[in-house]
């Protein structure tokens, strides 16, 4: 998935810098982008130029959460102010600061990034449309439907109409605008809040099991949290590798429910695709929390869960096995960054955590609904080498309806977090060409250690078991 944005940016970020002074036609885009432009391939403009900050190096960390590769490109001597100043943007975004984020992309429209250059800029030009996608990104991410549908439009009322007039750009567009849109105006979508989150509280995590039939039958106990939505209970899983949370189409219709656009494509930890209708709904009541128009993908699930989008808005949480514990008040003095990874245009939003496997740092998504008693660590990639190929088994499972065969190989090796001794574990590597290569990491990150999430401080950390904060 990163290829095109490889290949397309640096091109890109350089026409965008040696624009002309402007003239009197200022509304109009540097000749310099729109000879690029003409050389885009039509089928590349239809489906939506892709540009991104920093390159597939900074693609990548922004998927990986990685805030530390980030810092180092910041740091470099030989990038530029340019290109560091967005590369930031990415780096607050890793770290759940969409405050100070926004606040910078906001004012990109004064200065472009490119305070005391001398270059001045047409208002039509790539650090302005790179502004622009991330900041609708963080609005989405964040909840702020309204912002987010606003920013959408804006970019299509700016930036199509002057680029489509030039022969052979007809079709122009920009692809990470499209993984979903309103259908309703902005003004009618009232705010995403939570009250009732200045106190500690603590409630109970219940477990479900499911059992997967197949060539090998596996079965997991799955940790979720009741809820009331709309003073109904429901059981949500709790989703702290997905940016937006599910609940199954059939609850669409409740009058408490508002249909207000669509999704195109939302992704999970384990790079699952899902798409629906988008909606808010009335009321979620977490203990004495009450979170007030809530985003909800509707889309082909039998279960709820809890995205980050809800969780970021309780504050502070600590989970471990028995129990979710949440307020401002929670303070287990984390010393570390929280790691968040995320694609550009916010369909895809996961906690990261690095863990030690076989002596080896990786950085792994926690997928709570990950939940095998021996398998902790799963991998997804595209291919297999020979000898991976040799040890590898063929496994049946269903996934929206549709059966799936993959291939797959299992492997023990020694896990370590944080310090905290795991032991020996099961890993399994898949072999998965349909999906982002992935790394995860299940609930079994809980069984020796609480995992607490500072949304407001923005730090996070594992704590062993039977230590209090």
């Amino acid at each position: 998935m990163f290829k095109k944005y490889r290949s397309l940016l640096y091109p890109l970020l350089l026409n965008s810098v040696l624009l002309p002074p402007l003239k009197a036609t200022k509304s109009l885009p540097s000749s310099r982008l729109v000879d690029f432009l003409k050389q885009q391939s039509p089928q590349t403009l239809k489906e939506g130029l892709k540009v991104a900050p920093g390159g597939d190096e900074s693609t990548l960390a922004l998927y990986e959460g990685d805030s530390l590769h980030l810092q180092k490109m910041i740091d470099d001597p030989k990038r530029t102010n340019f290109e560091k100043k967005f590369i930031n943007t990415d780096l607050l975004r890793t770290k759940g600061d969409f405050k100070e984020a926004d606040r910078q992309l906001k004012i990109c429209h004064k200065t472009y990034f490119m305070e005391g250059s001398g270059i001045h800029l047409s208002p039509i030009n790539l650090g302005a449309m790179i502004c622009d996608q991330l900041l609708a990104g963080n609005y989405f991410l964040e909840g702020n439907l309204a912002a987010w549908g606003k920013k959408i439009d804006d970019i299509k009322n700016t930036y199509y109409p002057p680029i489509r007039k030039f022969a052979g750009l007809e079709q122009f567009s920009l692809f990470d605008i499209k993984m979903g849109n309103l259908s309703v105006p902005p003004s009618e979508i009232p705010p995403f809040t939570v009250t009732g989150i200045d106190q500690q509280q603590t409630l109970p995590l219940q477990s479900q099991k499911f059992t997967q039939e197949g060539n090998k039958s596996i079965t997991w106990n799955v940790p979720y949290l009741t809820a009331s939505l709309n003073g109904t209970d429901f059981s949500f899983f709790l989703g702290t590798d997905t940016a937006i949370s599910f609940l199954p189409k059939a609850l669409s219709h409740s009058p408490h429910v508002h249909i207000v656009g669509h999704i195109e494509i939302a992704t999970n930890g384990r790079g699952e695709a899902y798409n629906g209708d988008l909606g808010i709904v009335d009321e979620l009541k977490i203990g004495t929390a009450i979170l007030k128009n809530v985003p909800f993908l509707f889309t082909n699930t039998d279960e709820a869960s809890l995205s980050l989008m809800v969780l970021q808005k309780l504050g502070k949480i600590k989970i471990d096995r028995q129990y979710f514990t949440f307020g401002k008040d929670i303070d287990c003095h984390c010393q570390k960054d929280i790691q968040l990874g995320s694609i550009f245009d916010g369909r895809f939003h996961a906690l990261r955590y690095q863990i030690t496997w076989q002596g080896k740092t990786e950085m792994a998504a926690i997928n709570l609904r990950l939940t095998d008693a021996h398998l902790s660590f799963m991998v997804f990639q595209p291919d297999f080498t020979p000898e991976e190929e040799k040890q590898s088994f063929e496994m049946d499972r269903e996934i929206n309806g549709k059966k799936i065969i993959s291939s797959i190989y299992l492997t023990d090796g020694n896990l370590s977090i944080d310090g905290i001794d795991y032991g020996k574990r099961l890993k399994s590597v898949e072999k998965d060409e349909l999906h982002i290569p992935a790394k995860v990491i299940g609930v079994s990150i809980l069984d020796k250690g609480s995992l607490y999430l500072d949304f407001i401080n923005h730090k996070a950390c594992l704590k062993p078991r039977l230590r209090t904060c």
